[in-house]
């Protein structure tokens, strides 16, 4: 079995700042060291040449961020957002009456630390401390499910600001190689027709 090739990248930003240094090694594996963290994985059937493969990850956040990280990053600021959302979407169809909406507000605003519901509609996150003592006071049926987790915000940076730097680079590289390849067929073909190489 043939050894696989390895490929590696020096990524930079356009005003020339390190992004990243990634390995690519044909057999499936990845690696990187960059300004948001030091990933590995390894792919096992990608499908297509694996260089190709990485270049279209670039654009799939969560894919990546899958293959990377766990998501279990707390993410405070969509679990206020979903509790918001439930109480505003509840007492709009009449399934709480004004007082119970209130109740909920204020439930709300205590685990906030706010003095009133109307102060916790100001809050811009609830910290995972504040949920735990809110899903315990709150009248809601099963609260725990509007937790809401996110792959942590360095991953998601390294998907979004290194990926497509990297694509570029993959791509750039490929279509070198397959420019390289194009004229080397056409010299064979003309040398075979009884063409003359000088030099």
């Amino acid at each position: 079995m043939a050894e696989p090739l390895v490929y590696q990248y020096r990524l930079r930003t356009e005003k020339g700042a390190w992004l990243a240094d990634v390995i690519l090694r044909s057999d499936g594996f990845f690696a990187t060291v960059s300004d948001w963290g030091n990933y590995a994985f390894r792919w096992t059937a990608p499908g297509r040449e694996f260089r190709a493969f990485v270049a279209q990850l670039a654009g799939q956040g969560d894919y990546v961020c899958s293959k990377l990280e766990t998501r279990d990053w707390w993410d405070g600021v969509r679990t206020l957002k979903r509790i918001r959302e439930h109480i505003l979407t509840y007492r709009r169809d009449g399934t709480y009456s004004k007082e119970k909406a209130a109740e909920a507000w204020q439930s709300l605003a205590d685990a906030l630390g706010c003095w009133s519901g109307r102060d916790a509609k100001g809050c811009d996150e609830i910290g995972i401390d504040q949920f735990a003592v809110w899903c315990h006071d709150t009248a809601l049926e099963m609260p725990y499910e509007f937790a809401s987790y996110d792959y942590p915000p360095d991953v998601r940076g390294f998907c979004d600001n290194v990926m497509p730097a990297l694509a570029t680079a993959i791509r750039k590289e490929l279509l070198a190689e397959a420019q390289a390849l194009t004229r080397q067929h056409e010299r064979e073909a003309w040398e075979s027709e009884g063409g003359v190489v000088h030099g």
